[in-house]
């Protein structure tokens, strides 16, 4: 009860400004939820901090006010750098820093570095020496290289999903951002999974002191409904066009595992009259872009993406997750199943699995606590199911309706009369070679015919 008290007084005693109260305000935004309540006082603090929560909870404000809290106004220069996994999740957190900006009247300058968009006119923006800047981490350490970033200003470095970036492929680009700037300057990592894997990455960039804020609410949101459907292999996009037309979802995510298949599923949603958009890692920035808003305004109810998309996208309305391919870790089923039901509203997530991908299904329930219902499409309705392996086995080839007994007698057809035309079908049927030798043999007879004359 006494964490409930606290949690109603809103920011006031967080010790936020006027400015940001001012904008939260016109954000229609309150109170805090439990991980900003928590995360707030230790950032403002200066201290590095973990923190995990679960998706959709307000990890990005969390971060951003104690940032335009703590920026000096009298310096220009960079003074907060936001590293992102993907380029969408860069463009959300930019998006969300920029009506904080606008709302508040604070002169932050945020900008936008991402690897897909040109170079040149990011050089360009830098000059007007930008307080935050927001992107991905090779882009961002490539303008540190050039010099173009002071990360000798840098007070605060963010690690957004930092479980991704600080895996293999991520974490030496991290740490060379992190080695450009001064030993004085704060780390925050957020997530919503934290794994004792990252912990111990995370304690090698971290001042020894740093604290651990973790949410007591559920890993998975509590309105969700988790189902599978068995399926062959075969019939899995059928399943999925069968749940796009019994459901009728508003905006609904397809994942897939394999990035390179998006654009084929995309096609082949769109020839069968659903309207699809998907993003993938060949696809330019301005069709991401496009994608993203038109799933966002409603032009398209469908988003194909991988699990690169499946961090950190936020968009409202999404009532339904449809898993074409098993998540391959746990953690990627939580950030996939994450992206519906958010801000306490209904959501469904459904994954369509063999009955050898089935094991997944429980290794999910274990690992989070969940419990997963068999259901199947049934005359356009999502109803339980019983279906075992056996049910979904390949079905035999259908015999011909007419067995070998009942069968009518086949006649051998009729030798034509003109025999000039029956050797013209004999040769059509004949090979290359055969029409040839045929060809030779005619000639031979005909030259032994002239000569006898």
């Amino acid at each position: 009860m006494e964490k409930k008290n606290e949690i109603k007084n809103g920011f006031v005693p967080l010790g936020l400004s006027p400015a940001l109260l001012s904008a939260l305000e016109k954000q229609d935004i309150s109170q805090p939820t439990e991980i900003q309540h928590r995360l707030l006082p230790e950032l403002l603090a200066g201290k590095d901090v973990i923190g995990r929560s679960e998706t959709g909870s307000g990890k990005t404000l969390a971060y951003l006010l104690p940032i335009f809290e703590r920026l000096d106004l009298s310096v220009r220069g960079t003074q907060a750098i936001i590293l992102t996994p993907t380029h969408e999740l860069a463009a959300q957190v930019f998006r969300q820093a920029e009506l904080l900006q606008e709302n508040s009247g604070i002169d932050a300058g945020c900008t936008l570095l991402i690897g897909a968009a040109g170079i040149a006119r990011q050089v360009e923006r830098l000059k007007s020496k930008p307080r935050i800047v927001i992107g991905s981490t090779g882009r961002i350490l490539d303008l540190i290289r050039r010099r173009k970033i002071q990360a000798h200003l840098v007070k605060t470095i963010i690690l957004d999903e930092g479980d991704r970036l600080l895996e293999d492929g991520n974490i030496a680009n991290v740490r060379e951002v992190i080695r450009a700037t001064l030993k004085e300057r704060q780390i925050a990592i957020l997530s919503a999974s934290i794994s004792a894997e990252t912990k111990a990455r995370a304690s090698g960039l971290m001042k020894p002191d740093f604290a651990v804020v973790e949410a007591e609410s559920a890993v998975v949101p509590k309105g969700l409904s988790h189902y599978y459907i068995l399926s062959s292999p075969r019939e899995k996009f059928v399943n999925l066009r069968k749940i796009l037309a019994g459901e009728k979802p508003e905006k609904a995510i397809v994942f897939l595992n394999n990035p390179e298949n998006i654009e084929v599923t995309v096609d082949k949603l769109c020839y069968h009259g659903i309207k699809a958009a998907g993003i993938y890692g060949t696809a330019g920035k301005l069709e991401r872009k496009t994608a993203l808003a038109d799933f966002r305004e409603g032009r398209v109810s469908v988003l194909v993406a991988s699990d690169i998309g499946s961090r950190g996208l936020d968009i409202e309305g999404v009532t339904h997750i449809i898993n074409l391919d098993v998540p391959e870790e746990p953690t990627h089923y939580l950030h996939r199943a994450g992206r519906c039901g958010r801000k306490g509203l209904p959501g469904t997530a459904i994954t369509i699995v063999t009955p050898y991908e089935r094991r997944w299904v429980h290794k999910y329930e274990k690992a989070w606590g969940l419990q997963f219902v068999q259901k199947e499409m049934s005359y356009g309705q999502l109803v339980n199911s019983s279906k075992t392996k056996k049910d979904i086995a390949k079905p035999a080839k259908k015999k011909s309706p007419l067995s070998a007994e009942k069968r009518p007698e086949q006649k051998a057809p009729a030798r034509p009369k003109n025999s000039r035309h029956a050797n013209r079908q004999t040769v059509e049927k004949l090979g290359f070679f055969e029409k040839k030798a045929r060809k030779l043999a005619e000639k031979e007879k005909n030259r032994q015919k002239h000569q006898k004359k």
